[in-house]
Parts: C-alpha cells; sequence; structure tokens
C-alpha cells in the first residue's frame, strides 16, 4: 500500500511539474516594457520604464494581482501564458509556498531584503533584477527562483530609506538616485548587472541626474534644482535643455499624451511629441469627434494610441462607516484607438457600467489585457463588483465585445 502511494505521490508532482513548467531563456524587444537591448536596437528609440504595471516577454506578460486567500489578500506576481491564456504565480516548484523571499511569486515578501515593487523589477540578460529604497538588489532567475542578493546597503536598525524609488534601467545599468550624501546632496548610483559593480557616478564627476528617460544614448531627467538637463550615460558631460514634452506613453521617438491649455489648464486633445524631429503635433477633440474631456492614454502600438477620456460620473451612494457615501465612476465606460496621426478615431469598447482600474493596458496579436471593474445603481444604492484583471479580443475592425477574467492559478 505504501509503495501504491508513493507511486501516485511522484505521478501527481509530475503532472504538476508539467502543468506549470519552468520556462526557458527568451529576449524581447520592446522597450516600454523594461527589456533592455542591444544599443543598435535603441538608436533612436525612447527607452522608458520603473513605472509599468506590466513586464511584457514574447511568451508571457507579468503582472501583480492580490487574491483573497483565507480572510485577509495576497498578492502575487503573476504571469499570463499566451500559449494558453491563463495567468499563474510566477514560480515553477509545486511544493514552494512564495513566502519569506523563496520565489518572484510573492516579492513583496522579501523582508530581509527591504520592500519590493513589481514596476522596479526590470529584466536584464535573461534575469530578473529588482531594486528597493532600503539600498539593496536582489536577483531571480527567469523561472522566478534561485534568489541572489546582488548589492546590499541595508542597515536593519537605522530606519534609513537612502535611495528613491525611481529606479530606471538602460542596457546592463540601474540607475539609483541616492537621496542624499553627509552633506546632504542627492548623487546618480549606478549598478552593472553584468561586473556587479556600483558606481557613484556624481563622485566621479560632480555631476548629478534624476533619470526620467533615454533617448539615443543619451540620459533625460532633472538636476538637482529641479531643472531639466540631459548627459551620457557616464555623467560626464551635462546640457541643459528645455522641457520635452514627455509622457509614459510612446512607440519609437514619440511620446503621446493628454494636451492642455497652458493659461485654463484644461484639455484641449492629445499631443504627439518627436524626440527625433522635435515635432509637436496637436490632436484637438474636433479631429477626434469627442468632447473635450482629458485623455488617459492606456498603450501605444506601432499603429495606434488607445485610450478613455477621463469623466466623474456619480453613480449613487452606498453605505460606509460614516454613513451614506456618493459613490462616482472615473469613466463613462468608453474605450477608444486612433492612429498616430490623429485619424480614424473609433469607439472600440462601450459599456457604461465597466470602469477603468488602470492607467496602463498591454496590446499584444488581437488582444488588450487591462484592469478593470463594474458599477451601477442597484435597487437604489451604488455597487461594486467583478473587480478583476480582464482581456479582451479585437475583431477585424478593432473592436472588443466585452473584457472577461483572466483565469488566475495559484
Amino acid at each position: 500500500m505504501k509503495k501504491i502511494f508513493s507511486l501516485l505521490l511522484v505521478c501527481m508532482l509530475l503532472f504538476l511539474t508539467a502543468c506549470n513548467q519552468a520556462p526557458q531563456g527568451e529576449t524581447t524587444g520592446n522597450l516600454q516594457n523594461q527589456e533592455q537591448t542591444k544599443d543598435t536596437e535603441r538608436k533612436e528609440t525612447i527607452v522608458q520604464n520603473g513605472s509599468n504595471e506590466f513586464i511584457v516577454l514574447p511568451s508571457r506578460i507579468l503582472f501583480d494581482h492580490s487574491v483573497t486567500s483565507g480572510q485577509l489578500p495576497t498578492k502575487y506576481v503573476f504571469y499570463y501564458s499566451k500559449a494558453d491564456g491563463k495567468a499563474y504565480v510566477y514560480c515553477f516548484d509545486p511544493l514552494c509556498d512564495h513566502s519569506m523571499g523563496k520565489c518572484l511569486g510573492q516579492p513583496i515578501d522579501l523582508a530581509q531584503y527591504g520592500f519590493l515593487k513589481m514596476n522596479d523589477i526590470f529584466f536584464i540578460n535573461n534575469r530578473f533584477y529588482g531594486a528597493t529604497t532600503s539600498g539593496n538588489i536582489v536577483s531571480f532567475a527567469f523561472d522566478g527562483s534561485d534568489v541572489k542578493m546582488e548589492y546590499t546597503g541595508y542597515e536593519p536598525i537605522s530606519n534609513i530609506r537612502p535611495w528613491s524609488s525611481n529606479f530606471t534601467a538602460y542596457g546592463p545599468y540601474i540607475y539609483i538616485r541616492m537621496v542624499a550624501d553627509e552633506s546632504g546632496n542627492p548623487h546618480t548610483l549606478r549598478f552593472n548587472t553584468e561586473t556587479k559593480e556600483m558606481e557613484d557616478l556624481t563622485e566621479k564627476t560632480g555631476n548629478y541626474i534624476d533619470p526620467y528617460f533615454f533617448y539615443n544614448g543619451e540620459i533625460y531627467g532633472s538636476d538637482s534644482n529641479l531643472l531639466w538637463i540631459k548627459t551620457d550615460l557616464d555623467l560626464k558631460e551635462k546640457t541643459s535643455i528645455e522641457a520635452p514634452m514627455y509622457s509614459s506613453r510612446f512607440y519609437g521617438s514619440v511620446f503621446f499624451a493628454n494636451a492642455t491649455d497652458s493659461e485654463t489648464k484644461q484639455s484641449i486633445g492629445l499631443h504627439a511629441y518627436d524626440m527625433k524631429t522635435g515635432e509637436l503635433k496637436l490632436i484637438t477633440h474636433e479631429m477626434l469627434g469627442l468632447e473635450a474631456n482629458p485623455y488617459v492614454i492606456v498603450a501605444v502600438d506601432e499603429n495606434y494610441v488607445y485610450f478613455y477620456q477621463s469623466k466623474k460620473i456619480f453613480v449613487g451612494q452606498r453605505e460606509s462607516h460614516w454613513g451614506l457615501k456618493n459613490v462616482y465612476k472615473s469613466s463613462d465606460g468608453k474605450l477608444y484607438r486612433v492612429k498616430h496621426d490623429g485619424t480614424e478615431c473609433v469607439c472600440i469598447y462601450d459599456n457604461p457600467e465597466f470602469d477603468f482600474d488602470s492607467l496602463e493596458a498591454v496590446v499584444f496579436e488581437n488582444k488588450m489585457i487591462i484592469r478593470g471593474y463594474y458599477v451601477a445603481n442597484r435597487n437604489g444604492f451604488a455597487e461594486f463588483w467583478d473587480s478583476q484583471i480582464k482581456i479582451g479580443a479585437m475583431g477585424e475592425d478593432g473592436k472588443i465585445e466585452k473584457f472577461e477574467n483572466i483565469e488566475l492559478v495559484y
């Protein structure tokens, strides 16, 4: 009987492992989603990271999401598999409980390393690297295991947070802003993931920059007086510049953003700013055929800009600890896409009970992944339901009939 039980246990483990096999190495050229590529592929292309909700790889898409396990929600890092359309905890050990920093599945639990957030994780040379404000850098193998302390400046007694949370990466480097030295001055640090060397570039050159983005082998950001400058990657030379019209949504050398009137601060449409030519193109509300509301751009691909309009819409009231509370939606449930030149603006999704819970989406193949939930007035009160990370399929006309919950496996 013991032999039969042992055989069944082995078969179960093999089945579980097969269902969630450790991935093989892969690389990607999607610079907006944190993978760092060769210098020739970065030429005249904007590189910006450190604030992403997703890390996009060729076969999978990483994101974090809270699930209710027992009475308390637990946040895991999941990966959406493009092969089967399901999302799995990023761990390939069927016996792992994902606690105490054993794997990438729950990096927030890396108590010995400091608080690690999803948007502080970078994928460099087929390995994940994460930085914390406690002054540590850790790394994981591609399968989410093999946790290594790459660099430590952590002092558990002092409660000091020596690093700012605006980490960025370019090529093999992670750029870090040290909050202040002994004299109270900020420094720019750079960690080389290949040599494991930490450099104080400010100490070497006397220059400092808070990096915002990279373009054509140069760093764009602000100096200690919050004035715009650009430098080379080693900070040897710096140049004062006019503030570029940059944003967190871009494709190639072009930034896309909501455009506002400098005096009224009201939205006047979308603008597209090309770093290569310096051209600023305004796409007005009239060109889009839409009302004058601010735009939230969630994704940009090779052909289109995807966005919704920010609107404060009263839904109703709901009970709270302080009595009845007014509930508002932040959009009308409509999602649009428009070509880069401002033509062919169409509504691709329309559900008045849907609200977007995300400033970012991922578009791949004919699909879109985005966070959202439903809210509506039911029986005289505002109700929320089905808050989840969702996926929608686009038809030949680009329209999405419905967003469905991604199946989570954990």
